[in-house]
């Protein structure tokens, strides 16, 4: 009986390895697909325009990928920024900013939240709020005066103004319907991606200079990053691309 089930898990192993080695290839391409096709999303929605992205920048646990035209201008920042108290655990998100660190766009990665919630918090923070319902006197003596418009829309929104909450919190972002809890959680993820970005990437000032912030991702000769820093493991596209072109002009950023 021994030997039957040593056997057994031999061949057991053998077959998780082997599916194992079979799957992690075409896991890791989609993954890495999902990657790209969020940073154009995030970054320039629907634009058809050409652009390049250098080679992804990780520090504390965030992912940064700058995007370029192909004209060496930066378009954007996106983020890649996880909260861990979402109600079912890790959200994470990629958070798309200009240069000035208004938000561009977003997209839900990652989440254990319960079945829909993920979802709607992938929609919800990019609509726009619904009009004001009009209602008769008689109803309002029954009902109560109507709900205001809230917002819930946060592109075009810039975290440096003052950091996105909820409303239940004093905020100014309406939560997802009965899931406060994921909602702060989405907000901490951008709130937390932009801090990120201005402490390793750096906003742009509104001086009339038009220099970037000081950060503490200097390269060695103490000038920021700039538009023509483009590391291994970047990838030229348009928005048709569904591939990657790696890029090895220069050399990755410290």
């Amino acid at each position: 009986m021994a030997l039957v089930m040593t056997v057994i898990a031999i061949v057991a192993g053998g077959l998780l390895a082997w599916v194992n080695n079979v799957t992690s290839g075409p896991i890791e391409q989609i993954n890495k697909q999902v990657i790209e096709n969020g940073i154009k999303s995030v970054i320039l929605s629907d634009s058809d325009m050409k652009f390049r992205v250098e080679k992804p920048y990780e520090k504390d646990g965030f992912i940064f990928h700058s995007v370029y035209d192909m004209n060496d201008n930066l378009l954007g920042t996106a983020v890649e920024s996880t909260d861990k108290n979402a109600f079912g655990g890790d959200l994470k998100v990629m958070v798309g900013f200009n240069p000035k660190g208004e938000i561009l766009g977003y997209e839900v990665l990652e989440h254990s939240e319960t079945p829909g919630l993920g979802a709607l918090a992938g929609e919800w923070f990019r609509q726009e709020s619904s009009e004001m319902k009009q209602q008769s006197a008689v109803a309002t003596i029954l009902l109560g005066a109507p709900v205001k418009p809230g917002n819930r829309n946060i592109i075009g929104m810039n975290p440096g103004d003052g950091y996105l909450t909820v409303s239940n919190d004093g905020g100014q972002i309406d939560a997802i319907t009965a899931s406060t809890i994921t909602s702060r959680a989405f907000l901490n993820a951008v709130n937390s991606a932009y801090k990120a970005l201005s402490d390793h990437i750096g906003i742009e000032t509104e001086s009339d200079t038009g220099v970037e912030a000081d950060s503490d991702n200097d390269t060695e000769n103490g000038d920021g990053v700039g538009a023509a820093d483009v590391g291994d493991g970047g990838f030229n596209a348009g928005a048709g691309s569904t591939g990657a072109e790696s890029i090895s002009n220069t050399s990755p950023r410290n």
